[in-house]
């Protein structure tokens, strides 16, 4: 039954021979929840089911290796061979009983691979002997026996998918891709039938089509999934995608295209892959339309749509049929269910924070969300069941620890009383929204704060929490989640001139000097927020960071966006930096490896960013007092938002 708020959104679809439930995708990606082999296993599995019973209209699985050059990394989802087929078999088994439809994705990298199996650089091939930008690879040259065998291969993959049931088959040539290479002018420098025109760099996408479609028949849907643009100034452009699908499509070759935006060739077309909070929602919106304008296949439109609200308009302005929702599917694994049932409140929408999704891949940990640390630990974390024992709890704290902590046990059976000595919940997150370019992050705050009131905990605001209280309450347990306080250096070394920390400024509780220093030895999001908000209103900005560059710790496509934002903004930017003291109008830090002074003249106000101190205060007040407690959170020990959901989340399932 289609929603009455999104109607076109979960409507049914035709792909070929294969009808859709609804037109919402949950689109293929390297979840790394694979097995190290590139097997399918039980984690993966539970993965994609639970996105099924969440009323997923469509699963695409990760890609795909075609042969044995296919690799981008170790554990990369396999169809060069026959063993991949069993497991296959039992995933399309799996999500075939919750009502599920699952297509395969096949890869062929080209120079896009990024590791090897010991360390050393990758052997990898392209079109052309052309150096990747970002990851520094060289590629050999194919040759044309070559081509004509990873064709072959892609047909060989196709057959094997079939032979595992799936329903369908996505032929990869998006984000700098092998067929990607092909196409692009920059990267295909050949000079035989694969290279020169136009119609030459379009032969090798042609071809691999021509051969996944022989080796399928009609019967099992075949699609495209491509960039519309590089977005970087020296990549695909959109020009010659338009003409390669207008062609493609013309042979009636595929079923569907699924279009997205992107490069990982290039840091500035790599940010598109998985794009952060600073995107608009939908942003893909018009670049689909360019596509659906020329072809008659039905189009996937993937970029950012982490609400109903925006799919739904991207469908009904005609940009696309239907519409990747992957990481609103990772924060919110029910978004289809509660979309169908018109429960609009009760999604929890992703926030683009990129922290726990693509920045767990990038660092070769299985995905999950900060939000929903479920996710990815479905076999772990994903199913808690009732407590046994109904307990009464209090909880000291209402940041995201807090928050989490409360809706899940709760949810579980408990009494939760939750205290938060402030006004408001949210904690440290609500001064995470206020920088630039993260309002979203309030999301955060926003999704937890529903998730506690439908689990009808008792919210007591203007509330400390003191061993008096907790006397008088007599709960069975107590979660300490009162987070930590704004973290300053010693100060006898510091004298002369203003000196104020992130916070206060993140805050608007202090006004600042005309030239400012920010000592940043957290190498996060502070330190680069607090730069921007001051050089936006006039202030002139010097950013001295004890780390390699600027938001170090970040994702990587958040942390080039800072570098970015911070050279738009005109901030001066020093690296390597400890601050050592100030006195008068000038600030010393010391070089951490050359061990050399650095020093600022003529300097109004030190803003010091050096995170932030646990709040031990209630700790050491309880000391003695016979009570369950359990720490979690900033309280145990200043991280970030993702360790404090994911800790409230683990306590509230132990208890």
């Amino acid at each position: 039954m289609a929603s009455v708020a999104h109607p076109l959104l979960t409507s049914p679809l035709k792909i070929g021979n294969v009808t859709l439930r609804n037109r919402m995708v949950f689109t293929g990606h390297n979840s790394k929840l694979q097995e190290s082999n590139g097997l399918v296993g039980d984690r993966y599995i539970a993965y994609q089911v639970r996105r099924t019973r969440g009323g997923a209209g469509l699963q695409i699985l990760c890609g795909a290796t075609v042969d044995d050059m296919s690799l981008t990394s170790q554990d990369q989802l396999r169809l060069s061979s026959d063993e991949a087929i069993p497991g296959l078999q039992r995933m399309v088994a799996a999500v075939e009983r919750e009502g599920g439809t699952v297509f395969a994705q096949l890869l062929h990298p080209g120079r896009e691979i990024y590791e090897s199996d010991d360390g050393t650089k990758p052997r990898a091939y392209s079109a052309s002997e052309v150096r990747s930008e970002r990851f520094y690879v060289v590629p050999r040259a194919l040759t044309v026996t070559q081509i004509r065998g990873i064709i072959q291969s892609y047909a060989e993959a196709a057959k094997r998918a079939v032979r595992a049931g799936l329903h369908g088959i996505e032929i990869i040539a998006n984000q700098g891709n092998l067929p990607a290479q092909f196409l692009t002018p920059s990267v295909n420098k050949r000079t035989d039938e694969y290279g020169g025109s136009e119609e030459n760099r379009q032969r090798f996408l042609l071809e691999v089509a021509r051969g996944v479609r022989a080796a399928v028949g009609l019967d099992i849907p075949v699609g495209i999934r491509i960039s519309v643009s590089d977005m970087d100034n020296v990549g695909l452009e959109a020009e010659d995608t338009v003409a390669a699908c207008k062609r493609i499509d013309s042979e009636n070759l595929v079923d569907f295209w699924h279009v997205v935006l992107g490069t990982p060739a290039t840091r500035a077309g790599s940010s598109h892959i998985v794009a952060p909070m600073y995107q608009p929602t939908g942003y893909i919106t018009p670049f689909s339309a360019r596509i659906k304008k020329v072809v008659r296949a039905p189009v996937i439109a993937t970029g950012r749509y982490n609400t109903p609200q925006a799919a739904e308009e991207a469908i009904r302005s005609g940009a696309a049929d239907a519409v990747g929702m992957n990481r609103a599917m990772i924060s919110d694994p029910d978004l289809g269910v509660k979309v169908m049932g018109d429960r609009l409140d009760d999604i929890r929408a992703c926030i683009g924070c990129v922290q726990a999704c693509i920045g767990h891949f990038q660092k070769g940990y299985p995905v999950s969300c900060i939000q929903y640390p479920e996710t990815g630990r479905e076999l772990t974390l994903g199913a808690y069941g009732t407590a046994k024992l109904p307990k009464r709890i209090m909880i000291a704290g209402g940041g995201p620890a807090g928050m989490k902590a409360a809706a899940v046990a709760a949810a579980r059976g408990h009494q939760v009383i939750l205290c938060e000595a402030s006004g408001s919940l949210g904690g440290q997150a609500n001064l995470a929204a206020r920088l630039p370019g993260r309002a979203e992050f309030g999301g955060l705050v926003t999704n937890l704060q529903h998730e506690v009131q439908l689990a009808q905990v008792q919210i007591r605001l203007h509330t400390r929490v003191t061993r008096e209280l907790v006397e008088a309450e007599q709960p069975d347990a107590l979660i300490i989640a009162t987070g930590g306080t704004a973290s300053t250096p010693d100060s006898e070394n510091i004298s002369g001139m203003q000196v104020v920390t992130a916070h206060d400024v993140v805050a608007d509780k202090v006004k600042v000097g005309g030239r400012v220093i920010i000592a940043d030895c957290t190498a996060d999001w502070v330190g680069v927020g607090v730069a921007r908000k001051l050089a936006a209103a006039g202030h002139h900005v010097t950013l001295a960071v004890n780390g390699l560059m600027p938001a170090e710790t970040l994702p990587p496509y958040v942390r080039d966006e800072s570098a970015a934002g911070l050279f738009n903004a005109g901030v001066e930017v020093v690296n390597y930096a400890r601050l050592f003291g100030a006195d008068g109008g000038t600030v010393y830090f010391e070089h951490v490896f050359a061990l050399k002074p650095i020093e600022f003249e003529n300097v109004d106000t030190l803003v010091i960013c050096h995170g932030a101190s646990a709040d031990r205060t209630l700790e050491a007040e309880l000391a003695g007092l016979n009570i369950q407690t359990e720490i979690i959170g900033d309280s145990w020990s200043p991280r970030t938002a993702e360790e404090a959901v994911l800790e409230g989340l683990k306590v509230a399932i132990e208890l």
